[in-house]
């Protein structure tokens, strides 16, 4: 396997610990000074944190009224006073966490490192693992060599690719995870990783086959965005859904450097990653333009407020919020000076925020 960064949120992970991201780690007994055992991430609980709302945290996303968060170590928080309060929940693992979403107000899925999938069905509260790096390893070769065995000559690749991905064990990361309802979603990550599901996560299926991606490019980012769903990933790729023949085709941005995100409306998209890059297009990806944003801080995530602006965060504590029509940006200072790596709206002029610092609230102000 060729060597290139994994994605900008494994450094962000890093960067808000200030640890390297390896999951759980060999520790020292105080008493004895002896060393434990390692406990992979995978098969331990995350622990209970002081402070929950201080933890390092990469993403966040609205449960109805419900603000859920998912952060390092798989550290889950939840705040039903529109982040005036967090407390922590349960989380089967300890890995780290990188997206969450929820299609319906009770329906949450969150992905993170060691391929891990989980998933809640009442707002948050309580998560169980679907998937993970160890099961998908071997699902997903097996997947592909079952293909190949019965005559699918395209098949030879995606077999490749997955046995490549499983050469370091459960260790690949999914980078972010999008569902249209709670029966149909797609988690994508490092190295082309792309999982579907259409039963609500009951069985996770590889597929690779269904992106234009031949390099097998980390895809960064993945949502539904005015009735169409969108892919955002390294070397400025980003990919439409075709819907009548089930393929991501890529679309010509222009750009060389790497998309985190993706956002925006059925009028104006918005692709944004390093240095303050963002690209807009107005025909649904058919063609694109650089955005002046006026900052070199890289962007890492974004919402849509109630009122229709769109709003993107930076690791710089900074927020541009975009007209919706006119695509024009226009900066916004916060209260809470850290490295923002996730954000969701929280009504018409509010937006939660997740990073180096834990959780925030920022009031982003009545549109003009």
């Amino acid at each position: 396997m060729t060597f290139r960064s994994v994605h900008c949120m494994t450094a962000i992970v890093a960067a808000l610990a200030c640890v390297p991201v390896l999951g759980a780690a060999t520790s020292v007994e105080p008493a004895a000074g002896r060393l434990k055992a390692f406990v992979d991430p995978l098969d331990a609980p995350a622990e209970t944190a002081v402070s929950p709302g201080t933890r390092p945290m990469t993403a966040v996303a609205s449960a109805g009224s419900r603000l859920v968060g998912v952060g390092q170590r798989g550290v889950i928080v939840v705040s039903d006073d529109h982040g005036h309060s967090w407390r922590q929940v349960p989380s089967p693992v300890q890995s780290d966490l990188t997206a969450v979403a929820f299609p319906t107000p009770s329906e949450g899925w969150a992905v993170g490192h060691d391929g891990v999938i989980l998933h809640t069905s009442n707002g948050g509260m309580n998560w169980s693992k679907q998937l993970d790096g160890r099961i998908s390893n071997e699902r997903f070769v097996a997947y592909y060599r079952s293909a190949a065995a019965r005559g699918d000559t395209s098949a030879a690749p995606y077999q490749k690719q997955e046995e490549n991905n499983a050469k370091g064990g459960a260790s690949l990361p999914y980078l972010d995870v999008w569902f249209d309802n709670a029966e149909h979603g797609y988690a994508v990550g490092s190295f082309g990783s792309f999982a579907v599901t259409n039963d609500g996560g009951r069985t996770w299926q590889p597929g690779l086959e269904h992106v234009d991606n031949p390099d097998f490019l980390n895809l960064n980012a993945i949502r539904g965005i005015g009735g169409e769903v969108y892919i955002a990933g390294e070397r400025g790729t980003v990919f439409r859904l075709d819907r009548a023949s089930g393929q991501f085709k890529r679309l010509q941005t222009g750009y060389a450097g790497s998309f985190f995100g993706i956002v925006g409306n059925e009028k104006r998209l918005f692709a944004f990653g390093l240095r303050g890059t963002v690209y807009q297009s107005a025909d649904q990806g058919a063609t694109w333009q650089k955005a002046d944003t006026g900052t070199d801080s890289t962007l890492n995530g974004a919402t849509v407020l109630g009122d229709g602006r769109i709003v993107i965060c930076g690791s710089r504590a900074m927020l541009l919020v975009a007209d919706p029509v006119s695509g024009a940006f226009q900066r916004v200072s916060t209260d809470t000076p850290m490295l923002f790596a996730g954000i969701a709206a929280d009504g018409a002029d509010r937006v939660a925020l997740g990073g180096s610092s834990g959780m925030s609230i920022e009031a982003i102000g009545a549109r003009r």
